[in-house]
């Protein structure tokens, strides 16, 4: 066409601009990879600070129990230990006076669950101050963790919002584990056999307030009986039989208490 004017590279000016876009192009997308990266990095971050952070709420409203209880819940644990162990020794025997037995075992089982009420009131307050050693050294591993946290990321400057947070954080947690600290460990310890004890105990008073009386079928008897079904107003009556079997007596291998039992039927 008249007036145009067209160009046509030489091939090393064609090779120079192949490698200029190449490079170009390398450029651009090796600046997107470090742009992603350090998105990522930084969503990383911040929710492993958030994650730190939020360590805070286990903490803070730890409840530490009264250290001036424990001397008072100590005297009441054995006081119940000791009463248990006495009336375990004076456990109403079926086979010792088996005309009254039922109404003796009544007054004694309501005193038995009496016990077991106090048992268990008990075991939980002694289990609170049980759970302190795990307690102490679950929180001072958790100081360990925040404190190795901020000294990672305190150099970032994008972090600093979230690591002013964690060290208010780190300060909270560390009150809790003062509180926590003001406990001695041969304290500790003894709260730890006491629930062992305590929860010994709990067992003997279940097998306590069961009565002594050993039951054991001495007759049974097997009954049928003919029950009429109407399938069909058509056909014939059908009778069908049913049976029935039920230990009718019973009687304690202890003390020769006898009792009727109540029918099962088996049909």
């Amino acid at each position: 066409m008249p007036g145009k004017v067209t160009f046509e590279l030489t091939p090393k000016g064609k090779s120079t601009l192949e490698a200029y876009a190449k490079a170009r192009r390398e450029r651009v997308t090796n600046q997107l990879q470090q742009a992603i990266q350090q998105q990522r990095k930084a969503k990383l971050r911040t929710n492993l600070l958030n994650k730190m952070i939020s360590i805070e709420d286990k903490w803070k409203n730890y409840k530490v129990p009264d250290k001036n209880q424990m001397e008072s819940l100590e005297l009441e644990a054995s006081r119940l230990l000791a009463e248990t162990k006495d009336a375990q020794a004076k456990q109403p025997l079926c086979h010792a006076n088996p005309q009254g037995y039922d109404q003796e075992f009544q007054q004694y089982k309501t005193q038995i669950e009496n016990f077991t009420t106090q048992n268990n009131n008990i075991y939980k307050a002694v289990n609170n101050y049980a759970q302190l050693k795990p307690a102490l050294l679950s929180i001072s591993a958790d100081i360990e963790r925040t404190s190795k946290t901020i000294i990672k990321y305190e150099p970032e400057p994008e972090a600093s919002a979230q690591i002013n947070k964690l060290k208010t954080s780190l300060t909270q947690i560390k009150q809790t584990q003062s509180q926590l600290e003001t406990f001695g460990d041969d304290q500790l310890s003894r709260m730890e056999e006491l629930k062992t004890k305590l929860a010994e105990n709990a067992k003997i008073l279940e097998t306590l307030r069961k009565p002594t009386h050993e039951f054991a079928v001495i007759k049974r008897e097997v009954m049928k009986e003919k029950t009429t079904r109407y399938p069909d107003p058509e056909l014939p009556i059908i009778l069908d039989r049913q049976t029935s079997r039920a230990p009718l007596e019973e009687k304690c291998i202890r003390c020769g208490t006898k009792r009727k039992s109540t029918p099962v039927n088996i049909g």
